[in-house]
């Protein structure tokens, strides 16, 4: 700053400055002259301040522009205090409070005051183009570099609520809420930007913007209302609020609720539980930004080389958990298909040469694998999956359903060089159904993608498997399964012959009457077809009989069971429920008994609706028969075994 701009402020000619400085002003006015100096000190001119710090060109002063209040501000302040005393300078510091105005005055006070740089904090981007003096700007956005005279240090506020609600996802929410203040639009940017990452659509009444006050009378309630089972907040206050509420609801954290912070702080660490949070390290944000600047002002490195984002972390803590779904029984891995069904409806199953009208076309996720990994996850399985898509719209919507229905995906691959598959199928009147598959990318399901993602079976109760995949990749995944001491459930399906070394290492093996008939074409009964199963090493034997039931044999066992009885509308997806509810019910501790008489009230109401996977019933639907079951149950143990 010069006698020109103290001129140009006051609006008298620089003469006239030049003469109050100097004492010469007694043909000043006292208006003008009181004008003069008290810009002066409100600027903190130096005469020749330019030709002092030429003479002595360095001060080791600092000058630090915040607003007191901002975010993180005062951790920030002590790296930057405590990293400029190591580095043997000190620091002078500018309250703006988010005055524009006060941050240009301070830049002319600190420019007078022969600072060597400055640091500015959450402070207006555009006040720094016409600086003299080297400067680093801290932002929580990032600012487009060309033109800039300052070395950047930023953080992205998207980033913070990406990464808070992929924690959750990664943790198998879905129904994930947010509380975020009026000025939280990047970090909401972020939520959606996690949901979308994973073809996922968050609803809009999970998500509550408006202030502090709203959030705490209005918002919180109104998010638990909506029955998530997760919470996003802007920060630990709006968390500690919403663990009061959820006490006084009677709910635990994370047991029924889990609660995360898009912002870490001192009052995360002292919660009970301890809230896990998103942090971006205030202390390391001042420490860099003081390292940078004494290179730019020592000459060390050129202003370009010292921008720099700082990655936000997920600090754990307590306040995350699975959702409560998937704790009830031990872990589920799918091995297998995933398509798009295309159901078409028709009168009869049509013969050679015949051509129908259909009534009804809908297209649904489907595919075995899909279906039971579906299955098990609404019945609240802790089940992961792993299997093969294209990268097409078909995709997202199968893995839409596949997170929808609680089910864990980190084995899912999409596949750029083919489509995803699809099964054709005719349904009946009669509920009676024909399929025909395009296997699509199932195909490239092999055993290098089951060797990539192997840990998943790590502590698991139960694999399940199907033969829309390669034999091959079934083969490889039971080895495995050997190995960590998991059983294996398959279902056959579309195949005429099995490798009897692949059968020994069967323990549930679950065919339906027509593939058993190719798999054993001889006349011989469902017992003693059975039987020939169990002598080739296979462990239980479950037939399943459409309406009429089903059939088990093991060592302990041989009997039937009846079906459920419902009135069939679609029969498709019967046996994948059926299975489904089998593999969660046995995770759970059960018998064999009680697990099949719980699988067919399940597979009973999946018949009565259209589809497959929207057909599969959830808990609270099945836990409406638990008298029945519990009937069928008890009338099988008084059988002969």
């Amino acid at each position: 700053m010069n006698i020109r701009d103290i001129a140009k402020i006051c609006g008298v000619s620089p003469s006239t400055v030049s003469k109050i400085l100097h004492n010469k002003d007694k043909d000043i006015s006292i208006e003008t002259r009181k004008r003069v100096l008290e810009v002066i000190k409100e600027y903190q001119y130096v005469p020749y301040s330019k030709v002092i710090k030429s003479a002595s060109p360095k001060t080791n002063i600092i000058g630090v522009m915040l607003s007191a209040e901002a975010y993180g501000v005062q951790d920030m302040l002590y790296g930057i205090e405590g990293t400029a005393a190591d580095n043997g300078y000190s620091i002078m510091v500018f309250n703006t409070e988010g005055s524009t105005d006060k941050a240009v005055r301070y830049i002319k006070v600190m420019e007078n005051k022969g600072v060597d740089g400055i640091i500015a904090i959450y402070q207006d981007e555009d006040i720094f183009n016409s600086l003299s003096i080297p400067a680093v700007c801290i932002f929580d956005h990032k600012v487009p570099a060309r033109q800039r005279k300052t070395a950047d240090i930023y953080y992205s506020m998207s980033d913070l609520g990406y990464l808070a609600t992929s924690c959750l996802i990664k943790n198998g929410h879905y129904k994930i809420g947010a509380l975020l203040t009026e000025n939280d639009a990047e970090i909401e940017e972020g939520y959606y930007r996690a949901y979308k990452e994973r073809f996922l659509s968050p609803i809009k009444e999970w998500i509550f913007r408006g202030t502090e006050e709203d959030i705490i009378n209005i918002g919180v309630n109104k998010c638990l209302n909506n029955d998530v089972t997760a919470i996003v907040c802007t920060d630990a206050m709006i968390g500690y609020v919403v663990y009061d509420r959820l006490r006084e609801r009677g709910d635990m954290i994370p047991g029924k609720v889990s609660v995360i912070s898009t912002r870490d702080s001192r009052l995360a660490e002292k919660m009970k539980p301890k809230l896990t949070a998103v942090s971006i390290s205030p202390l390391e944000i001042g420490q860099t930004a003081v390292e940078n600047i004494i290179q730019i002002i020592e000459g060390k490195k050129p202003v370009h080389e010292c921008r720099r984002k700082i990655e936000a972390e997920i600090i754990i803590r307590d306040s995350v958990d699975v959702p409560i779904s998937h704790k009830q029984g031990g872990k589920l891995v799918v091995v297998g298909s995933m398509n798009m069904d295309c159901m078409i409806n028709v009168s009869n199953i049509p013969t050679d040469g015949e051509t129908l009208r259909s009534r009804n076309i809908v297209m649904l996720p489907g595919g075995k694998g899909a279906n039971q990994a579906v299955g098990a996850g609404k019945l609240g399985g802790h089940v992961y999956m792993i299997g093969r898509l294209g990268n097409d719209s078909d995709a997202k919507e199968i893995y839409n359903s596949l997170v929808n229905s609680g089910v864990k995906t980190d084995g899912v691959v999409f596949d750029n060089s083919i489509p995803t598959g699809k099964a054709y199928i005719n349904v009946a009147a009669d509920g009676k159904s024909t399929i025909v598959i395009y296997p699509g990318a199932n195909e490239k399901l092999d055993s290098a993608q089951v060797k990539q993602f192997e840990q998943l079976l790590d502590d698991a109760r139960y694999c399940l498997l199907n033969l829309e995949i390669s034999e091959q990749t079934v083969a490889y995944t039971i080895n495995k399964c050997r190995k960590k001491n998991v059983e294996v459930i398959l279902k056959p399906s579309a195949v005429e012959k099995i490798s009897e070394r692949l059968l020994r290492n069967v323990d549930y093996f679950i065919p339906n009457e027509k593939e058993l008939k190719q798999l054993i074409p001889d006349d011989m009964t469902i017992e003693e077809k059975a039987e020939a199963l169990m002598n080739k090493g296979v462990k239980n034997v479950i037939i399943t009989l459409g309406d009429k039931g089903c059939y088990l044999r093991n060592e302990k066992y041989s009997r039937y069971f009846p079906a459920a009885d419902f009135h069939p509308v679609d029969t498709t997806g019967a046996a994948d429920a059926f299975i489904s509810a089998l593999a969660v019910c046995l995770s759970e501790g059960n018998d064999i008994i009680y697990a099949i008489s719980f699988a067919t009230y399940a597979a009973g109401i999946s018949i009565t609706r259209q589809g497959v996977q929207p057909a599969m019933v959830d808990r609270v639907g099945l836990d409406i028969y638990k008298e029945e079951i519990n009937t069928l149950y008890a009338n099988s143990l008084q059988q002969t075994p």
